[in-house]
């Protein structure tokens, strides 16, 4: 197996680091898939052991790299899977300050690793010196791939763009601090309402006149927890009970810069959000629902 890429440019340099550290905030531990024409960043849920991915990111090599190769395991098995610490691949990252290149490889030290190789300016002349950095991985076997597969989940009811992420984050960051789990609803009308039942009050925050990419209704709400919003038909919003916790750990994502940002909902099954930058970065994150 082999791996090298090369990236010139400091502004895909700055933004993959973002990446790596918004990656690094959300989990300790991380797959990183290498394919011919994408990277892809994959975490599956701590508390589960194998388990289809709970956060999938996937950035497109052409736009970052001017160099890349790759030698996979052989032509049935073409990509590399490495499990690696996310925060040891962010600090690496923290001396990306004026940097001139950055080359990522595979290397074999004491342990298989992901060496990457930082030119910066000197301060004092005008040469140029090397960093770099050794980041232990384990090589995830062919057998184990399937685990980390990008989850296959169901049409969803309804696709709505999300309001600022740093907003959303203030309002469940407050939300949190009453309750455990959120309710997600949406409506055709282009609404968004995050809700949270506490032992004392019923807490709403509604956000108005969201674009709605995709409406499947109508939507069975017979049940006595729905309640008509304003004059909304009933049937035409789809809701999900959430974690507060998983929920506001997605929205640490908003330091990436954002294209769109849509919120995917299953009507009471699964919430899946995916933020989408203008270099074509996606990153979606899967929410399953809480049902009693």
């Amino acid at each position: 197996m082999k791996f090298r890429a090369v990236m010139n440019n400091s502004s895909p340099i700055r933004e993959f680091s973002t990446i790596v550290s918004t990656i690094s905030k959300l989990s300790k531990e991380c797959v990183l898939r290498i394919a011919d024409d994408m990277l892809y960043f994959i975490v599956s849920d701590e508390n589960t052991g194998p388990a289809p991915p709970v956060l999938w990111c996937e950035i497109p090599q052409s736009v970052f790299f001017s160099e890349y190769q790759l030698v996979g395991m052989d032509e049935t098995h073409q990509d590399i899977y490495l499990g690696l610490n996310s925060g040891n691949l962010a600090r690496s990252f923290v001396s990306l300050k004026n940097v001139k290149s950055l080359k990522m490889k595979l290397t074999k030290k004491q342990c298989p690793c992901l060496t990457l190789e930082i030119e910066v300016p000197s301060t004092t002349s005008h040469q140029t010196r090397q960093i770099v950095h050794d980041i232990p991985v384990a090589v995830v076997p062919w057998k184990n791939w399937p685990d980390f597969y990008e989850p296959r989940v169901p049409d969803p009811d309804i696709s709505i763009e999300l309001p600022s992420l740093k907003q959303l984050r203030t309002t469940i960051d407050r939300m949190r601090t009453m309750a455990s789990e959120v309710m997600v609803r949406a409506s055709a009308g282009g609404q968004l309402i995050l809700q949270i039942r506490a032992d004392m009050a019923k807490v709403s925050t509604r956000f108005k006149d969201l674009n709605v990419a995709h409406f499947d209704g109508p939507v069975d709400n017979s049940d006595p927890e729905t309640d008509s919003q304003g004059n909304e038909d009933s049937s035409e919003i789809v809701q999900c009970r959430v974690d507060a916790k998983k929920l506001a750990l997605f929205l640490n994502v908003d330091h990436i810069s954002t294209n769109t940002t849509l919120c995917s909902i299953v009507h009471k099954r699964l919430v899946t959000l995916c933020l989408q930058t203008d270099d074509n970065v996606k990153l979606q994150c899967f929410i399953s629902g809480i049902v009693y």
